[in-house]
């Protein structure tokens, strides 16, 4: 059996041998899964909820009412019937029977598809922000989450302890000292997994960083392996080359966690890093007329209440200029 890492519900259902062990239809698939999950307690939650969705089951009851069904399961066999009709002539005893049983598999998936859909939408929970908007959050657990610009969080209402990042975002972990419970934040690259502590997670341009300010965390790279952080320690981890580009310790956190405060600290970056920077907060695109200027090295800080302001600070510490041109900002060197 091939190794494979399971980070999503996805992972799971569409693993052929994850589906023999939720249908108890293959005795080594069985054996494999049985002692997959007791080597992997903290998928099991994820896993089980697979089974529950191969399975039909795990909807709330009342996610479809019987109106609708009835109502649905109507429908579906009046279409059913009249396609029979107009093949009944054409078609042997044989392929009648096959209609009829396609007529009931279809009502089923209509059925299970229905309260999977309204399932989720009851109880799935996004928080977006739009370019230049930075959003806090106090989540039910006590967690406090600082959402930054084009950003989104999305987590299970009746399980807040388990959060999907898209952009950046900063945690304070409320640590749950009678259970002990552990938080997950999910991005395409890794699961951070952590009881409480603080730190910063940037999933931005096709890679997530992480930084850790205060306590341990544990990082699952989606190429199968485990990376433990230590305060001050700062990751980058890429999905498309699945491996990690950056790990060192940092001296000071500013850097990273400084866009919570309005502000971006550039510290020997080059212009365009700086730039991109700019361009994550707002949503603006450049284009540099003298590529040379990319290289141009900025060294300070800039706010990020305002555009305008953000780039006249960058004009008077690069000796560059910046226009506007159509929908892009075209960069000239003095």
């Amino acid at each position: 059996m091939t190794k494979k890492t399971y980070n999503t519900i996805h992972d799971f259902l569409n693993d052929a041998s994850f589906k023999n062990w939720a249908f108890n239809s293959q005795l080594s698939d069985v054996s494999f899964w049985d002692f997959w999950l007791k080597n992997n307690p903290m998928k099991r939650d994820i896993a089980y909820e697979a089974r529950d969705i191969l399975l039909g089951i795990n909807f709330k009851k009342d996610t479809v009412t019987e109106e609708k069904i009835e109502f649905e399961w109507d429908k579906l066999e009046t279409k059913l019937k009249a396609i029979q009709d107009k093949q009944i002539k054409k078609t042997s005893r044989k392929n009648k029977h096959l209609y009829q049983k396609l007529g009931i598999a279809a009502s089923i998936l209509l059925l299970i598809s229905l309260s999977f859909i309204g399932y989720f939408n009851l109880t799935r929970v996004t928080h977006k922000t739009a370019y230049g908007e930075i959003l806090e959050l106090k989540l039910k657990d006590g967690t406090l989450v600082t959402l930054n610009s084009n950003s989104s969080i999305s987590y299970n209402k009746n399980d807040v302890r388990k959060v999907w990042l898209k952009g950046e975002a900063y945690f304070k972990v409320n640590k749950k000292e009678t259970t002990n419970a552990k938080f997950w934040v999910n991005t395409n690259d890794l699961v951070v997994e952590v009881y409480g502590t603080q730190f910063n997670v940037n999933t931005q341009r096709q890679k997530t960083k992480v930084y850790l300010e205060e306590g341990n965390i544990w990082l699952t790279l989606n190429n199968g392996t485990s990376k433990k952080m230590a305060p001050g320690n700062y990751i980058e981890y890429s999905s498309l080359d699945k491996k990690i580009l950056i790990d060192k310790n940092l001296a000071s956190n500013e850097e990273h966690v400084s866009w919570k405060n309005g502000k971006l600290i550039f510290n020997n970056f080059t212009l365009e890093e700086a730039l991109n920077k700019v361009s994550d907060t707002y949503g603006v695109t450049f284009e540099y007329k003298h590529p040379e200027a990319k290289e141009i090295l900025i060294t300070g800080i800039v706010p990020t209440t305002n555009l305008d302001i953000c780039l006249n600070a960058i004009r008077k510490s690069t000796n560059i200029n910046i226009k506007k041109e159509n929908t892009k900002l075209v960069v000239y060197k003095n």
